[in-house]
């Protein structure tokens, strides 16, 4: 082996077998579960063969440079120390050097690859992909906005379709993963007619007259195909067009762009060759996993992603928001201070490249919320609504934000505009309203806004209980039941949850600011799931993860 560069093969260190090629350690009993960080880190001791790794270089390595507080790396040493079974005391693999770093003790051997197991990074793999393909940072989809129609309503209304597609592009301008290109004249189309790609779409409209009314066809198609991927209409009244306008802009901000980004991911190349064809990839990826195991390859997909392209913004987002949610809640208990102080890290650097990204923003503002930091989850909250009032997800993570932090007023204005945002019924903002009216003390609206969830999830739950508690509903007892054993079957944390850790994760994913608020949660939810655990027989000792239960995946458990 070359000393400081780590090979692609098959390592052995004693009793265990590290694949590098794989990311996977396998011991006497089989495969060892190892986070990322543990790993890159037992890379880097191995490149070393022995020589003493700084503190200060495996910050730099294994964490990119991003800066992180030393319980960090102590944290990540722990678990690669308890993988291995190794004792710091008499160490047999790691050992410290006290106040400089670590050294691997164990000599290492390369291995000829083993039947059935892959020696080089050939699988398909979300964070192999992000690491062969990322080379190039690509750009975002196309959309192209022609003229409008507006032919039939040159006598009445001259100034109509001109109104309305300034309106249209000043909207759209503010969605900062798009590329928005646009002409003033119906024969001044791009020349783009010999160089389709698949990620360039058409936005058309068409403005009639129709029976003293106006009507607005809009359409979008991809320009590559002409297939026509969203169509709707609107009606403007003759009187006042204007004031129809508005809505007209909301229902393409709703539902069209969201088209564009999922055809753009029905379309992906088998290898995606850029880096945002890497960015829809893991979206996708991230939007269809369901268990701990498979986010965590989301997650370091992500990683490998911004690895090779640190300075490609859009993807801090979406790892943010792993690191400080449980992993997509797939994995309750997981995230601890480590992973909120990279997040935090992440975010800092992220806004400091993008600042205009309002998704940046709304991370940024929920990482200082989990902080305790108020005033500058304020500035955020407040930068990303004037960046972008159009974007529905943005507005959910504004509002939930606002009721964390007591400005129930504003998140209820904030609510009712995101109802002007949501295409369809079924993705409206139960969960959300929920919370509002809990918050309000209107038990019984919170009951009926969360009944109405069809998949519900452990925030969603446990606002229904709350609520059924603080109304003394006859079915409270029972609910905190079923919340318990869910909430037990997921878990994933290093201690089996008793009614004191489940009560702290509470309080730790739902950050309110007000201590008064803290205090009637906890009144209310202790004592309730001391007597459900004891009901059902688990201890400190007893509880162990078994199955899994629904992710919460809204922004009021983000």
């Amino acid at each position: 082996m070359t000393t400081g560069k780590c090979p692609d093969g098959r390592i052995a260190i004693g009793e265990f077998t590290l694949d590098l090629a794989d990311e996977r350690l396998w011991g006497p009993s089989g495969q060892v579960r190892l986070g990322n960080k543990a790993f890159s880190l037992l890379s880097r001791l191995i490149a070393e063969q022995g020589r003493l790794v700084t503190k200060d270089s495996l910050f730099s390595t294994v964490w990119d440079g991003t800066t992180v507080s030393e319980s960090a790396l102590t944290s990540v040493v722990k678990e690669l120390r308890r993988a291995l079974g190794d004792d710091p005391k008499e160490p047999r693999y790691i050992q410290s050097v006290y106040g400089r770093g670590y050294r691997l003790v164990e000599p290492v051997r390369e291995l000829e690859a083993a039947p059935g197991q892959p020696n080089a990074r050939k699988d398909k793999s979300p964070s192999s992909i992000a690491t062969r393909n990322a080379g190039a940072a690509g750009q975002p989809p196309l959309l192209y906005v022609p003229s409008f129609d507006d032919a039939q309503l040159s006598g009445t209304h001259p100034w109509l379709g001109d109104v309305i597609r300034e309106e249209v592009l000043l909207a759209l301008s503010r969605f900062r993963d798009i590329r928005l290109v646009s002409d003033t004249a119906a024969s001044s189309a791009p020349s783009l007619s010999h160089s389709f790609g698949e990620r360039d779409y058409q936005l058309s409209i068409r403005l009639s007259d129709h029976c003293g009314s106006i009507l607005v066809f809009a359409r979008i198609s991809r320009l590559q195909t002409q297939e026509i991927i969203w169509a709707d209409r609107e009606q403007l009244a003759t009187a006042t067009p204007t004031k129809d306008i508005e809505q007209l802009i909301r229902k393409i901000a709703a539902a069209a762009l969201p088209r564009v980004h999922d055809d753009v991911a029905r379309h992906l190349p088998a290898q995606a060759d850029d880096a945002y064809g890497v960015y829809f990839r893991n979206k996708l990826a991230m939007r269809t996993a369901d268990t701990l195991e498979e986010m965590q390859a989301v997650a370091r997909a992500w990683e490998a992603l911004l690895q090779a392209q640190p300075g490609f913004a859009p993807a801090y987002a979406p790892l943010i928001r792993l690191y400080n949610t449980d992993f997509g809640y797939t994995g309750l208990g997981t995230t601890t201070d480590v992973e909120r102080g990279q997040a935090y890290a992440l975010a800092r650097k992220a806004v400091r490249l993008d600042p205009s990204e309002p998704y940046l923003q709304t991370v940024s503002a929920w990482c200082h919320l989990w902080a305790g930091e108020a005033g500058s989850a304020r500035d955020h909250l407040e930068q990303a609504l004037e960046l972008n009032p159009f974007q529905r997800d943005r507005l959910l993570e504004v509002a939930t934000a606002k009721m964390f932090l007591g400005d129930l007023d504003e998140a209820a204005e904030l609510l009712a505009r995101c109802e002007t945002l949501t295409p369809f019924a079924t993705a409206a903002p139960h969960e959300e309203a929920g919370l509002l009216h809990l918050l309000l003390g209107q038990h019984d609206k919170a009951l009926k806004c969360l009944s109405r969830i069809t998949q519900p999830t452990t925030s969603s739950e446990l606002y229904a209980l709350l609520a059924a508690g603080a109304s003394g509903a006859p079915d409270f007892a029972f609910r905190v039941g079923e919340w318990v054993q869910q909430t037990c079957e997921r878990w994933k944390g290093p201690c089996p949850p008793d009614a004191d850790v489940l009560s702290e994760w509470v309080l730790y994913h739902h950050p309110f600011q007000d201590q008064r608020t803290r205090e009637w949660l906890l009144e209310i939810l202790r004592p309730a799931l001391s007597s459900a655990l004891q009901a059902s027989g688990r201890t400190r000792a007893q509880a162990r993860p078994k199955g899994s239960f629904e992710p919460s995946t809204g922004p009021a458990a983000f």
